[in-house]
Order: structure tokens, then C-alpha cells, then sequence
């Protein structure tokens, strides 16, 4: 899959989106595709469940406007970012989140997974919002390979000061995207420390890095307790890197849902 490809597939698939064009969006995909809305929610499978997924997903959607960021083509796998305004059965509502996909060789996606966030209001994209490039020294799939097995060590030991080592002094950490962003490694400690102090038992693990030579998308699954209780977090991370291999800007997308649930096969990969 190249950049052109990739690009003309999404341009197809913000179209059919804005257009509320469920049969255009299905013809994207292949005849056995799967399609995961939500980690932990049915998958729709084939041209029949995507379109029927579509039909009421859009149902209640007007003026539906779909902004794409930078894109990650990783061989056969592109990820990348969007942040969509609308109007919701009448009432304004902005949805942004990120698509990890994976192509056949006739250009169809065989594969979609996202993660996504609402906000009951009509929100533009801050300025940071969706750009990837240019890279540092182009090894950002190292770079992203040796931050997912250092992150993931630092949660599971609850190590706030490891996972922010991570990251360059100067780093720009959104974790959610309409939240105020962490400035700064400091930042990204005074977060972790927050999150990891209502935690226990973690038991994260994390999927093989979509790279670019410019930036990389990283999984992350983990299961854990939350205020006592059996939680599930499911995420992606956008990254950015310096040239000595530490994050320079990272944005997250995740379901936050109560219960120990596992990875679905394939997942990570």
C-alpha cells in the first residue's frame, strides 16, 4: 500500500462517511473484512455488516464534516487520526479518534480497527492535532519498538518515573484528545503518577509498532484493577520522536471499560 492508494482510499471513505453513503462505504472493504468499532463490542464482518454497521451509526448524523490527520503506511498497514463534527439527532457533537487498518493487494482494507472519543459540543482540532512529520532521523519504527517494551515495563511496575524517561524534556503529550495536553517530560510524570496511583495489578501488553519513517501508532491492552475494581483499558498511541529516540509528541485514543477482558485474536498485529 503506498501513500497514494492510501490516501485515495480514505478521501473514498471520509466521502461515504459525510455522505452517509453506506454501500459506497462497504464497496471499500473486502468481501471477508472485519470491521471493530469498539475493541469489546461485536465485530462487523463482510459487505453485509459494515454496510448494516453504517446504516445506523449515520442514522442520526447531519452535516458531518471529517478531517483526516498525517498518515502512517507501514507495508500493507496505514493508521491515521480524524476528528469529525456533526450534528447528532439535531445536537452538535465532535467524534475523534484513529483507524488502524490493513489492505489487500487489490486496495481494499480487509482490516479496520479504531478507538475514538465524543464530546457533546462542536469542537475544532487544536493546532497540534494530527501531524506526524517530518521525523527525526527516520527510525521511528525502532524508536517505537524499544518505547512500547520500556512503557510497558514502567506500568507494569508502576514505575512513573521510568515511563516518563521516555519521553524529551520538551515533549508534547495529549492523552486524550479534548483534554489540555501534559507539557513537557514533567508533565508526562505528573499524569503517570496520577494514573498509576488508582491502579494495581497491571498487566499490560502492547502490538507491533504501525512506522512510518517519520512517526509510528503503537496498541496497548491492559487489564488491571481500578479503584478495586476489574478494569479494561484499550488504547493507540501516536508518536513522534527525537533523534536520540525519545518521544518528542504523543497522542492517545482509548475505551476505558469495567471487567478483565482479553485481546480478540489478531489483535496487535
Amino acid at each position: 500500500m503506498d501513500g497514494e492508494r492510501a490516501h485515495n482510499w480514505l478521501a473514498a471513505y471520509r466521502r461515504a462517511w459525510e455522505e452517509a453513503d453506506s454501500p459506497a462505504a462497504a464497496g471499500l472493504f473486502t468481501a471477508d473484512a472485519t470491521y471493530r468499532a469498539h475493541p469489546l463490542r461485536p465485530v462487523h464482518t463482510g459487505h453485509d455488516g459494515i454496510a448494516a454497521y453504517w446504516d445506523r451509526a449515520t442514522a442520526g448524523q447531519g452535516d458531518v464534516r471529517v478531517r483526516l490527520g498525517d498518515l502512517i503506511v507501514d507495508g500493507d498497514r496505514v493508521a491515521v487520526e480524524w476528528w469529525t463534527t456533526m450534528t447528532a439527532d439535531g445536537d452538535p457533537a465532535t467524534v475523534a479518534g484513529c483507524l488502524l487498518l490493513s489492505f489487500a493487494p487489490d486496495g481494499r482494507c480487509q482490516a479496520l480497527r479504531e478507538c475514538w472519543h465524543e464530546a457533546a459540543e462542536a469542537l475544532d482540532p487544536p493546532p497540534d492535532w494530527g501531524r506526524l512529520g517530518p521525523g527525526a532521523d527516520g527510525a521511528a519504527a525502532e524508536h517505537a519498538r524499544r518505547w512500547a517494551e520500556g512503557y510497558e515495563r514502567a506500568w507494569r511496575a508502576a514505575d512513573p518515573e521510568a515511563a516518563a524517561a521516555l519521553y524529551a524534556p520538551g515533549a508534547h503529550y495529549r492523552s486524550e484528545p479534548f483534554a489540555d495536553p501534559h507539557p513537557g517530560r514533567d508533565g508526562v510524570l505528573a499524569y503517570t503518577r496520577r494514573a498509576y496511583a488508582t491502579e494495581a495489578g497491571q498487566d499490560p501488553r502492547f502490538g507491533t509498532p504501525f512506522a512510518s519513517t517519520a512517526a509510528a501508532a503503537v496498541e496497548w491492552w491492559a487489564t488491571m484493577l481500578e479503584e478495586n475494581q476489574p478494569t479494561t483499558i484499550v488504547g493507540t498511541s501516536f508518536l513522534t520522536f527525537t533523534d536520540d529516540g525519545l518521544v518528542a509528541t504523543a497522542r492517545d485514543y482509548w475505551f476505558l471499560e469495567p471487567g478483565t477482558h482479553h485481546p480478540f485474536a489478531g489483535w496487535g498485529r
